[in-house]
């Protein structure tokens, strides 16, 4: 059928910050998970500021997770930001309807939404590929099995092969210093050297994130 192939092009993307090990791209979708609050609040407010700085940026999910004022901060203008509060898979697909080709859509607390089902990861990749959209999942959660990381994306996102990244966030601090770990279980193939753990000193960042 004409039309139905594509040339393959290369495309880039953005980081939340420098040091973060993978980098998301337009076409893409990826899935985080943070298990505590530091890490899903420095991984949102990042992603949102570069995504700003690089184009149109959208937050959707059943709560607001950022803050204007860290935003501000991170000297990004927050009223750039279209957001929207949806509570199911219908919702969501609905406000991607919205939704500016190119663009960066963040969801926040995706695995809470009603109604998630396989058909629903599948329209998403499609809205992605389609649209160009640089798709991101995100989901925090205090409970999470460390020792079965596949199992966890399974429950959490049915099907993780699908997705273009699967990251876990986690923060720790000794003396005062802070580090976000990340663990990179699946990544684009031009980023397969990024698999595995990383340990990212972000001081400055959560200074500015917790004002102190």
């Amino acid at each position: 059928m004409p039309g139905f192939f594509q040339p393959v092009e290369e495309i880039s993307g953005i980081k939340p910050f420098e040091g973060f090990p993978v980098e998301f791209s337009r076409g893409s979708l990826s899935a985080l998970v943070s298990t505590d609050e530091l890490a899903g609040s420095l991984f949102v407010h990042t992603l949102l500021g570069e995504a700003l700085k690089a184009g149109k940026a959208y937050h959707v999910g059943p709560k607001r997770a950022f803050s204007p004022s860290i935003l501000r901060a991170l000297e990004v203008e927050p009223s750039a930001l279209l957001s929207a509060s949806v509570y199911s898979a219908d919702e969501l697909l609905q406000a991607l309807d919205y939704v500016e080709d190119g663009s960066t859509v963040l969801v926040s607390q995706f695995s809470a939404l009603r109604g998630v089902s396989r058909e629903t990861l599948l329209e998403l990749r499609r809205r992605a590929d389609e649209g160009s959209l640089t798709l991101v999942l995100h989901h925090e959660t205090l409970t999470f099995n460390e020792l079965d990381l596949p199992g966890e994306f399974a429950r959490l996102f049915l099907l993780p092969e699908l997705f273009d990244s699967l990251l876990v966030l986690r923060t720790s601090s000794y003396r005062g210093h802070y580090k976000l770990n990340a663990t990179v279980l699946k990544a684009p193939p031009e980023q397969i050297a990024s698999l595995g753990d990383h340990s990212i000193p972000v001081d400055s960042l959560v200074k500015v994130i917790t004002g102190r």
